[in-house]
């Protein structure tokens, strides 16, 4: 089992792009893409928190969803 970024969907939700999300939390549009695509293997506590805040996200389950190995 591991986790799966949602930030993808939670930004189509709000008509955003990875370039607005950088501008609003002043992360970088690199590493907003690697946890966009799944990439990170560490995911900075900072960063979660910031994206967070400029999602109006209460809960860190809606940033992620759990994936079985089988269903990959």
């Amino acid at each position: 089992m591991y986790l799966k970024s949602r930030l993808k969907i939670l930004l189509a939700e709000r008509d955003m792009n990875q370039k607005d999300l950088a501008e609003k939390t002043g992360l970088t549009t690199r590493l907003i893409s690697e946890i966009a695509n799944n990439k990170v293997k560490m995911y900075p506590k900072e960063a979660l928190e910031k994206i967070m805040v400029a999602l109006n996200i209460d809960n860190i389950g809606e940033l992620f969803q759990t994936v079985n190995e089988a269903d990959n």
